[in-house]
């Protein structure tokens, strides 16, 4: 009895691992297919740089090729919703040299940052800020960490619901880069934020963020062009006008950058090792 149970364990585990095998296949495929669309030719267009080593998705790929195409400052980034930073825009980034500041308000997924890097914390290259960010509080905490006058090579923000309010506040700092996720659900002429009067958690909906299109009016403000959108349509790059320079598309609008929703193809993605974050050496 034992036997034949093990045996239906082992069937079992060895069919949901060619269903999923099976599946990111058939996503890579797409994916690639995709990207052979002549909108993505242009050796100017970001999209098609995208990869992944510690983002969601792409992201890792096109913040690489965005310094490779106005070079580092300080290699000095802040990220404002990492979860437990195995999964951020910023991780990868440790790994080549830089150091920045973490915000994050779940208290468990902390704790796990605080394990899992706790070497680079105690070399003071990984900063750890245990708070609820909203548009009121966020310069405060901002202005513990960096002088005003310091300059920021990236800033990364994924919080939800306050992800737009929060941007729109920030003065303490004038990052090189923006990335910003925006909520694709709505076309590239829509301008659309949502509503968070009582500063709630994000619920898991499509409620969350704003439009693109609204993040590059409220950007363009803050003296910042749209210069890319990841393929899957999660993640909207934004660099700073004095940065602007011919390697990029001379068109910072919506309607050129927009990617429409496609998270199915994050399984194309999906590493087939689990992800962990150890120490390491630059050499």
């Amino acid at each position: 009895m034992i036997k034949k149970l093990l045996y239906r364990i082992l069937w079992v585990f060895a069919k949901h691992t060619r269903i999923h095998s099976i599946n990111k296949n058939l996503a890579k495929n797409n994916l690639i297919k995709i990207l052979s669309d002549k909108k993505y030719t242009n050796e100017k267009k970001l999209t098609k740089f995208g990869f992944k080593v510690y983002s969601q998705s792409d992201e890792d790929g096109i913040i690489e090729e965005i310094f490779n195409r106005i070079n580092t400052k300080n290699k000095k980034f802040i990220e404002i919703g990492v979860q437990d930073g195995l999964e951020t825009n910023t991780t990868y980034l440790l790994n080549k040299g830089w150091s920045g500041l973490w915000i994050e308000a779940n208290d468990k997924d902390v704790k796990k940052i605080n394990d899992n890097f706790n070497f680079l914390i105690k070399k003071n290259i990984l900063s750890i800020s245990n708070n609820f960010i909203d548009s009121n509080n966020i310069n405060k905490i901002l202005s513990k960490n960096y002088d005003s006058k310091e300059e920021i090579d990236l800033l990364s923000i994924d919080i939800g619901l306050q992800t737009y309010e929060v941007l729109k506040n920030i003065d303490h700092i004038n990052p090189r880069v923006i990335v910003v996720e925006y909520n694709a659900k709505f076309r590239p002429d829509i301008m659309w934020v949502a509503k968070n009067l009582k500063k709630n958690f994000w619920d898991n909906t499509d409620h969350f963020g704003a439009s693109l299109k609204s993040y590059q009016i409220m950007c363009e403000k803050k003296g910042y062009k749209l210069v890319g959108c990841g393929i899957l349509g999660i993640n909207a790059f934004f660099v700073r006008n004095d940065l602007i320079n011919d390697k990029f598309l001379n068109n910072f609008e919506t309607k050129e950058h927009y990617e429409e929703p496609k998270y199915w193809l994050l399984k194309a993605y999906e590493h087939d090792l689990k992800i962990t974050f150890k120490e390491f050496e630059n050499k």
